[in-house]
C-alpha cells in the first residue's frame, strides 16, 4: 500500500506537527511509501511564489518531497478528477480544484490519501482517506 500525501500533510511535517511526525513515523515503521501528486507540488509552489520568504520556503518543501515519488495528473486521472469536480458543483457542494485532481490521482491508482482534512474529501465515492 501507498499512501498519496495531501498538501495538509507535507506542511505539518514542515511545520514539525506532532501529529503529521508521529503519522510519518508510524508508516515508516511498516514501510508503508508516502508519495504525492502533481497537485499537491503545485499548491506548495503557490505559496513559494507568494512568500516573501520564497527562496527558503523553495528549500523546505525540496527537501520534505524531493525523497518522495512523484504521482502525476495523467489524462485517467484527469478524466475523474474532472467528473468528481462537475458532480460535486451539480450536488452545491464545493471542491477544491486541486482536491479534485488528487482525489482523481488516488481514485485511478487505488491509493488512500493521507490528509487532516477528511471532511474536503467527503462523498467521493470510493475514494479512501486516512487521516492523521
Amino acid at each position: 500500500m501507498l499512501l498519496l500525501a495531501d498538501t495538509s500533510f507535507v506542511i505539518d511535517l514542515m511545520l514539525n506537527d506532532k501529529g503529521a511526525v508521529g503519522k510519518a513515523k508510524e508508516l515508516a515503521d511498516g514501510s508503508i511509501p508516502i508519495i504525492v501528486g502533481t497537485p499537491t507540488l503545485f499548491e506548495l509552489y503557490v505559496g513559494v511564489g507568494l512568500s516573501v520568504k520564497s527562496e527558503s520556503e523553495g528549500e523546505k518543501i525540496r527537501g520534505a518531497v524531493g525523497s518522495l515519488t512523484q504521482v502525476p495528473l495523467d489524462a485517467s486521472s484527469a478524466r475523474r478528477a474532472g467528473l468528481i469536480y462537475a458532480r460535486k458543483v451539480r450536488e452545491g457542494t464545493m471542491i477544491d480544484t486541486e482536491d479534485a485532481m488528487l482525489a482523481g490521482i488516488a481514485l485511478e491508482n487505488n491509493q488512500p490519501i493521507l490528509t487532516r482534512n477528511k471532511k474536503h474529501f467527503l462523498g467521493i465515492y470510493g475514494l479512501k482517506v486516512e487521516d492523521y
